[in-house]
């Protein structure tokens, strides 16, 4: 199985954790995560201007003080199934063992220097708010990590400037490492859902109210890391990334459906239905604010689909059994993931019912 176009656009391997392996609970967040995500902090908020090319020189300091993960990658995993293996596979992913927290907070490095790098080098097409809210993903991984009772005020982010003229691979560079942005950044929303749960079954109103944001504004930057992958025209698209979406080239079990840690963010959300209807008899805003992230997020994987292959085209890893097209199944599982995060009611001002 060819994968040399994986050298071409990024260093590899991209070295993760299992997401089944995450902490649960603040306390467990707090004591297995905090001190790598300090060290992560400390140097990012010295580039205080935004300045993408100060960002950039952050993350790797950042980075090589973290270190690289000492312990060896899992290798056969029973957990994973043929399609999460085959997808971590064409994107260059290793699981590793030791610290799921610890891998997460190095990772996460890992993907923000990739994608500065290459807004230092090209610029970006994405708006600036969108930009932003990227960026703003990996300083809420980071803080919340670090103090997960608070979070972190966002930064303001200078945007890179104006996107180059397209070179080769250009595309293709942004779809690979998008997609390492993602991984992250769905950890990340897993943790925060998971510890909200945890929050519930012990009546923490103070850190249920912080994970939930945390998940939000998490939430919202996976929306913008999706912006981020697709950010290619036609031309790009059938050059670059189609090529690595088909035989010979894509692993035979890879699917857009079955990413592993989109997956376990999935069980987490379905697990948290109880939490947010909780939550949401004190503090409605807060699940208001995650249903409308959670949204925005699978619309733009919708955009991202539309933008690629129309919308009435199933998706290119889709089972050649399969007529559905690819938004269509998108906009189903958009509704079924909104169910895990009921609308909270609101008391009738007259006589304190619910609405």
């Amino acid at each position: 199985m060819d994968l040399e176009y994986l050298t071409r656009v990024v260093a590899l391997p991209f070295r993760l954790g299992r997401p089944e392996d995450l902490p649960v609970g603040l306390a467990a967040v707090r004591e297995e995560g905090s001190a790598s995500a300090r060290k992560a902090c400390h140097y990012l908020t010295a580039a205080e201007n935004g300045d993408t090319q100060a960002l950039l020189e952050a993350a790797r300091r950042a980075r090589r003080h973290l270190g690289e993960p000492a312990h060896a990658p899992v290798g056969a995993d029973p957990a994973e199934s043929e399609a999460n293996r085959d997808n971590d596979l064409a994107f260059g992913i290793v699981r590793h063992h030791g610290s799921a927290l610890q891998l997460l907070v190095y990772a996460s490095t890992t993907a923000l220097t990739g994608i500065l790098e290459v807004a230092a080098d090209q610029g970006s097409a994405l708006d600036e708010v969108t930009w932003a809210t990227l960026v703003d993903g990996f300083d809420m991984t980071f803080g919340w990590i670090a103090d997960p009772h608070r979070n972190p005020r966002p930064r303001q982010v200078r945007h890179p400037g104006r996107a180059a003229p397209p070179q080769p691979d250009d595309a293709l560079r942004r779809w690979v490492r998008g997609h390492h942005v993602f991984m992250v950044l769905s950890q990340s929303c897993s943790l925060a859902v998971s510890a909200l749960t945890h929050c519930a079954m012990t009546d923490d109103f103070l850190g249920a109210e912080a994970a939930a944001g945390a998940a939000t504004r998490l939430m919202h930057a996976c929306r913008a890391a999706l912006r981020y992958a697709g950010d290619a025209n036609e031309a790009q698209y059938n050059s670059e990334i189609r090529p690595t979406l088909m035989p010979p080239v894509a692993p035979p079990k890879m699917s857009g459906l079955h990413w592993r840690d989109h997956e376990a963010l999935v069980r987490v959300l379905k697990s948290s239905t109880y939490a947010w209807r909780w939550l949401g008899e004190s503090h409605p805003h807060c699940v208001d604010a995650f249903r409308s992230a959670l949204d925005e997020a699978y619309s733009a994987h919708q955009g991202v689909c539309r933008h690629f292959v129309g919308d009435q085209s199933p998706s290119l890893l889709a089972t050649a059994r399969s007529t559905r097209a690819a938004t269509s199944v998108l906009e189903q599982f958009r509704q079924i993931r909104l169910q895990s995060v009921p609308e909270p009611t609101t008391a009738n001002p007259a006589d304190g019912s619910a609405q």
